[in-house]
């Protein structure tokens, strides 16, 4: 078993890991280990490690098994993409990232997303994590007496409900198409069975069967919780850092990139690998020929 030393980063999330190898071979305890500290903490850092996207994708793959090898997909994949402000076909290049789950609008959520860092220069700006888990452990009472039994409407599209304070610098990608799912406010970790406050301010739209505004007020009430300063994590990026997290457990976000700024290329892989082969078979309300969840008083 791998000597690791995993030290804490924040009370509420992340944890940085030394004498670990993301390249080399592992015994089932060191895995174990592993995955036991990625759904405790939520977010693994790595420093200074040098890896292809054969061994990322492979970290990835038996993470998202829970450390089990005899589980884990392991089947060669070099495939990658780019987060980044220098590479032609790099993804979100420029522009801030509000909190989010990825793929929160569908049923396909549960994965570990990681990110590599090919080229970066300084100063470079973070990727900032919290905790869903560690938010619902924490949620006074009253608002978990609230909340239990309520669900929420997630919906990809445009960032936000609009009025954000940094409404002119959020990415905002264009779908030709509209994708959603309806989850509790307190939902279940599908692989852990922890219960979750989630709602992220980027895909989270209303509390279903709820007033407007009394949704609203709900919803900025959870995340004043959620995105308290004292619970982020923040990571600094550097060349040959690797950031692996639950993307459940885990919501990210990023400050505003320069397009022209320093580089900032990381190489984004997660598991599992056949996502897109799943994503496109996701439906929405529209393929479904349901009508869309309202909120009370007519639709958002």
């Amino acid at each position: 078993m791998a000597q690791l030393k995993i030290r804490e980063i924040n009370p509420a999330v992340g944890a940085e890991v030394e004498g670990f190898d993301p390249a080399a071979e592992h015994d089932q305890a060191t895995w174990t280990k592993l995955s036991q500290a990625l759904s405790e903490r939520g977010v693994l850092v790595f420093r200074d490690v040098k890896m292809d996207a054969v061994a990322q994708h492979r970290v990835a793959e038996i993470l998202f098994a829970n450390g089990d090898l005899s589980k884990a997909n392991l089947e060669i994949n070099d495939k990658y993409t780019y987060v980044s402000n220098k590479e032609p076909d790099g993804g979100s290049p420029y522009g801030r990232l509000l909190f989010h789950t990825d793929m929160m609008w569908s049923d396909l959520a549960d994965q570990i997303p990681t990110l590599y860092g090919v080229e970066v220069a300084q100063p470079s700006t973070p990727t900032i994590f919290t905790s869903t888990t560690y938010a619902w452990k924490t949620l006074p009472e009253a608002l978990k007496k609230q909340v239990e039994g309520l669900k929420v409407f997630h919906q990809n599209g445009p960032q936000g409900r609009g009025g954000h304070k940094y409404e002119a610098e959020l990415i905002q990608p264009i779908w030709d198409k509209f994708y959603d799912v309806v989850t509790p406010i307190a939902h279940k970790h599908p692989r852990t069975g922890e219960t979750m406050l989630y709602v992220g301010e980027q895909h989270t739209r209303y509390v279903v069967g709820m007033d407007r505004k009394e949704s609203d007020a709900l919803l900025d009430e959870l995340y004043e919780h959620l995105y308290q300063p004292q619970n982020l994590m923040e990571h600094h990026w550097k060349t040959g850092d690797l950031v692996i997290w639950d993307n459940m457990i885990a919501q990210h976000a990023r400050p505003n990139v320069m397009g022209k700024g320093p580089a900032r290329t990381l190489r984004k892989i997660h598991a599992p690998g056949d996502i897109q082969k799943r994503f496109a078979n996701a439906t929405s309300y529209a393929d479904r020929d349901e009508p869309e969840p309202a909120v009370a008083g007519g639709m958002m």
